[in-house]
């Protein structure tokens, strides 16, 4: 893929986002689309540590099944939810140490769905749906990357890890763990509904080791949110939902996925891409419009807090600097 044009580029990333949503999409037909989302969730994090190695994408998915099937577990207990989901997203950042962080981090992204709001599959006990959402979490991730290796192979291009100092490393982890988990304890005690996690995905991504591309990255991710969402809203009122809704997302995360990794455009382009793909997948009936509103709430809330902390942070840096430098 490295030496393939971008058009062959372009087409193997549709050829593999298609494999992807083919099970989703057969999950939807036979009345299983609760499960849908969770497979495609895996695909996309096994595809994303693919550009880190195929190795990572498989680990990757196996942690994706034991943190879901977990989350979805814990979704009745606000103390233990929360204290899981803080440390599953300290553990995953101090993958800055090795410059992992950014595919590992899509782990608790994903994961904080199904922690908030699990899926339901009628006549099943929530134990069994939890054990199945990890499963469906496991088969995905492993789907992609079986798909990514047979379609591309040895040409996927290698992202290059960015190790990061370890007293950053462990400020960022640490920073993260609490931010986070102290979100997943409100949400799970007072917004126990799927559109909260968008609040939880959103401070995992705007959060960076620097305050400065914390910054930048939340005013992107504000703007890609705000036209993703209206996007989305367009979409859902012109009467969007159940299959056509998940083909549609299915695009819209191949559109983004291209954008990203292959055209290399600005993150806020991605996002807004991203947005009604996320959105699509998630809506399901008359909840659809509320899930695109929220969306841009949550992001709304989740890039004020990331500003005010990284402000803070900065602030205390420079504080620090001039005082070692006086003495």
């Amino acid at each position: 893929m490295a030496s393939a044009t971008r058009g062959q580029r372009i087409l193997l990333i549709g050829l593999l986002v298609s494999a992807l949503m083919v099970i989703p999409l057969f999950l939807e037909m036979i009345g299983r689309g609760s499960l849908a989302a969770p497979f495609a969730y895996g695909g996309i994090i096994a595809f994303i540590a693919a550009f880190y190695g195929l190795k990572l994408s498989v680990a990757l998915s196996v942690a994706a099944g034991v943190g879901g099937t977990l989350a979805a577990l814990l979704n009745p207990y606000p103390i233990p939810g929360a204290i899981f989901f803080g440390l599953l997203t300290f553990g995953a950042a101090l993958m800055a140490r090795r410059g992992l962080h950014n595919p590992v981090l899509t782990v608790p992204i994903f994961v904080s769905f199904i922690l908030v709001a699990p899926p339901t599959v009628a006549g099943v006990s929530p134990t069994t749906v939890a054990l199945l959402v990890g499963c469906a979490l496991i088969a995905g991730g492993l789907w992609a990357t079986a798909a990514t290796h047979l379609l591309i192979g040895s040409s996927l291009p290698h992202i290059s890890p960015h190790p990061i100092g370890w007293h950053t490393t462990l400020t960022y982890a640490a920073l993260m763990g609490v931010l986070v988990g102290a979100a997943a304890w409100g949400l799970l005690t007072w917004a126990r509904f799927h559109e909260g996690a968008w609040l939880l995905l959103t401070l995992i991504i705007v959060l960076q080791p620097s305050p400065h591309d914390t910054l930048v990255r939340s005013l992107q991710r504000l703007a890609g949110t705000l036209m993703g969402g209206a996007i989305a809203l367009v979409l859902i009122m012109l009467g969007m939902q159940g299959t056509p809704a998940l083909i549609a997302g299915g695009f819209a995360i191949f559109i983004a996925l291209t954008l990203r990794y292959v055209l290399h455009r600005p993150y806020w382009e991605y996002v807004a891409a991203l947005t009604p793909g996320a959105i699509l997948l998630n809506a399901r009936g008359v909840d659809a419009a509320r899930v695109a509103e929220d969306r841009i709430g949550f992001t709304m809330l989740a890039v004020v807090a990331a500003v005010t902390i990284a402000l803070v942070v900065k602030a205390f840096a420079i504080r620090w600097t001039h005082t070692a430098k006086s003495t």
